[in-house]
């Protein structure tokens, strides 16, 4: 049985596909090597805690879409989803908001154009700047990296201040490129940075692809974030046909995974052993972890 809040998760998910067939799951990009298992953990660890989301690349048909409606799956079980569908104003982001209930508005992208759900200007700025306690942004940008982010987001156009942009939990730059011998393309995270909330201090790159052999390097080796707590409301039901209800082996969990991270890693491998890809039930077995951690 599936809550309200969490159909509507999914439904705002599934509104981001662009391309037909269905979205894919984090499992899926852990599948395809888009990620690895140890930064899936960390991001969805910082989701259910609390991150507004930027999902970057510069030519379209990346993966920056998909790769943030697969981060939205990891939404706290009372987290929710509100479309930005036109430019607002600041006061319509503190009207629209429960101050108890953390709320990601999510802004299908930023650039110029007619298009729906589509912020420029002083659409985008207010978007920008509105993130709070309980209140977070997740959105997709044209940009390679992060210097280019910061040029766009702070120039004449958009303008946002050094504090809003500090402010910008967490910044993923994805590619899309050649696999070598079989001319097929392949996807790959390339760098991940995290806000510091600090104007004063620039963004922090935690992670990073290494293309010479394949593997994501981390450049902090303990979990040092500023991303605040979000408190879990225990669930009413338990969730059926959890994969977790039938005892398995449990693989070792490798020392060099940080202990926050531990109870995270154990569950992704556990869906990717399992082969449990599809959204809604990677979100349904999302929400019991929850409930359960």
């Amino acid at each position: 049985m599936r809550t309200m809040t969490e159909d509507r998760i999914i439904r705002e998910i599934n509104a981001l596909n662009q391309r037909g067939g269905r979205m894919l799951s984090a499992i899926d990009l852990l599948a395809a090597g888009t990620l690895d298992l140890r930064l899936t953990a960390y991001l969805m660890r910082a989701i259910r805690n609390g991150a507004s989301i930027l999902a970057c690349a510069g030519p379209g048909g990346t993966g920056k879409t998909t790769l943030m409606g697969a981060l939205l799956c990891f939404l706290p079980t009372h987290g929710l989803i509100k479309v930005v569908e036109k430019s607002e104003s600041s006061f319509w982001y503190e009207e629209q908001a429960d101050p108890k209930t953390p709320t990601w508005f999510l802004c299908h992208e930023l650039g110029p154009g007619p298009w729906y759900s589509y912020l420029w200007g002083e659409g985008a700025k207010a978007f920008l700047s509105m993130p709070n306690q309980q209140r977070f942004c997740a959105t997709t940008v044209h940009a390679d990296d992060l210097g280019e982010l910061r040029r766009l987001l702070q120039g004449r156009e958009i303008g946002i201040s050094h504090d809003d942009f500090a402010g910008l939990d967490l910044i993923l730059f994805i590619r899309a490129m050649r696999g070598q011998g079989t001319g097929r393309w392949q996807r790959r995270v390339t760098e991940v940075c995290v806000g510091t909330g600090d104007a004063n201090k620039p963004h922090k790159r935690i992670c990073h692809w290494d293309p010479t052999n394949d593997r994501f390097r981390w450049q902090l080796e303990e979990i040092d974030d500023p991303i605040t707590i979000i408190e879990e409301r225990p669930m009413t039901k338990p969730l059926l046909g959890s994969f977790r209800s039938q005892p398995e082996k449990r693989t070792p969990t490798p020392s060099h995974i940080p202990v926050p991270l531990r109870s995270y890693y154990e569950f992704l491998h556990g869906l990717k052993e399992k082969r449990i890809t599809a959204m809604e039930d990677v979100r349904r077995e999302v929400v019991r972890f929850y409930g359960m951690s």
